[in-house]
């Protein structure tokens, strides 16, 4: 039952440690909430809805809305399952082999390719075998007790030979399937390739609308956001010190890096401390800096986030290890961004880096300090079936969030957004939401940053970032 979920969560904040203002448990939707959203978009409701009356709708919204909640709560197995394969193809923990990147090799000759083809394939299994070992006896390694987990949801043990195999069976199929769905995702981008960033931006706004919902993350939208608060700061659409309440929707939680799998140090979450340390360096966190709510609808979020607070509670810091793929032609702005990163909030740390990590990425670490970590509060939320009660942040960030919910989805979602934030108050999202009148938010402006320069033949890696504002009364 989610009352008995919101109960348990906020017990947990309660054993934490320091903490701001308390939050309010999260509620469904109503439907007078929703009806205008439903009749603006009559035309592009799910199945389920499409064809049935006011009355009908009216009727068949609560149970509606609840058994969303649990489908897009189910979305949260496959994505962590696409971060374990992830972690299977380039993590460096638990094996020694190379990393196995898969595709073809452009060398012009069949043999070539295949051979290529076959190497992939033997060094995946190779890798696989070193894995299922690995999870055999995870001790108290984080990443593993997690992959065990996981597979034993699916009711997989590993107890003997016959179980590792159908480990090692499962762990395939979902290798093959997420080669699939990234084929698909390409082929849809490909599609929609204009060689207008912006253009492609707006039409790949819903791309992993069928995915399963991840928690992997990128430093990228970071620098993003800090460029974009700087430039509100600058025109004067944001006072000095006015951020008290801000709030983050998704955060993330890295198992493995989302660039290139790396897992030498322990999963982490980046984006709470990212916008914390960039509210500081702008000029607009408040004094004694903003309480900052996570809105998530990960277990596995809430659970990391609750320890690192009874951690902070205990005078313990938090340190966020940043990595810089080697592969990428970063822009200055980018590393620079990197290098500044969290002298803000904490001190510059040594970053160990084995062979294999230093090989394929530059490493910083910071060491956050406890009362910046005692700054967070996390809530179990649905951002597109749940909003809260009484809360008026002044900010809200969703990077890499809403890309996964199609039209109707995401219109929930601004829509609880908007009930949320002070009026004048800003969200600010990677994708080009629904231009909708039932809903007060309205694009602002939009912050287009050069992440990494392409060559020649290859175009300028850009984050696009859309200011939204709500409306005031």
């Amino acid at each position: 039952m989610p009352t008995l979920r919101l109960f348990l969560v906020g017990v947990l904040l309660l054993l934490a440690g320091p903490r701001a203002t308390g939050v309010a448990p999260a509620r469904f939707v109503r439907f007078a909430e929703a009806r205008p959203i439903l009749t603006e978009l009559a035309a592009a409701l799910p199945a389920d809805l499409h064809q049935l009356t006011p009355g009908q709708l009216e009727e068949a919204w609560p149970r509606w809305i609840e058994r969303h909640d649990r489908e897009i709560r189910a979305r949260l197995e496959q994505g962590d399952e696409d971060t374990l394969v992830n972690w299977l193809l380039f993590g460096t923990s638990f094996t020694s082999r190379p990393r196995a990147v898969l595709g073809a090799v452009e060398s012009g000759a069949a043999g070539d390719r295949d051979r290529i083809v076959q190497r992939t394939i033997e060094l995946i299994a190779a890798r696989l075998d070193d894995l299922v070992a690995a999870l055999a006896a995870p001790g108290g390694d984080e990443r593993r007790l997690f992959a065990r987990g996981l597979l034993q949801k699916k009711g997989l043990r590993l107890t003997t030979e016959a179980d590792r195999d159908a480990v090692r069976e499962y762990l395939l199929g979902a290798v093959i399937r997420v080669a699939g769905e990234q084929e698909q995702i390409d082929q849809e981008l490909g599609a929609t390739s204009t060689g207008d960033p912006l253009t492609e931006f707006v039409r790949r706004s819903q791309l992993f609308r069928t995915r399963g919902l991840s928690l992997d993350t990128s430093l990228v939208p970071n620098h993003a956001v800090e460029q974009a608060l700087g430039a509100m700061h600058a025109r004067g659409l944001v006072a000095p010190g006015s951020m008290r309440r801000v709030a983050i929707v998704g955060p993330g939680l890295d198992v493995a890096d989302k660039e290139v799998g790396l897992d030498a140090y322990p999963p982490q979450t980046v984006q709470p401390f990212a916008l914390l340390d960039t509210l500081r360096r702008v000029g607009l966190a408040a004094a004694g800096d903003p309480e900052v709510v996570l809105l998530d609808v990960s277990p596995r979020v809430i659970d990391h986030v609750s320890q690192a607070r009874r951690r902070a509670a205990r005078d313990v810091g938090y340190t966020v290890h940043l990595p810089l793929p080697r592969s990428m032609p970063w822009t200055p702005d980018v590393r620079a961004y990197w290098q500044r990163f969290g002298d803000r909030i904490g001190t510059a740390v040594a970053a160990s880096a084995s062979k294999a990590l230093a090989d394929v990425a530059e490493l910083r670490a910071v060491r956050v300090r406890p009362s910046a970590v005692g700054r967070l509060s996390v809530l179990d939320l649905n951002i597109v079936t749940e909003r809260l009660d009484g809360e008026a942040f002044d900010l809200v960030v969703a990077t890499n969030v809403l890309i996964y919910y199609d039209v109707f989805e995401q219109a929930l979602a601004l829509s609880n957004v908007n009930a949320m934030l002070k009026p004048g108050g800003f969200l600010l999202a990677n994708v080009s939401a629904p231009d909708l009148v039932s809903v007060a938010l309205r694009p602002v402006d939009t912050t287009r940053a050069v992440v990494a320069r392409g060559s020649a033949a290859q175009e300028d890696i850009v984050e696009f970032l859309v200011w939204y504002r709500r409306r005031s009364p």
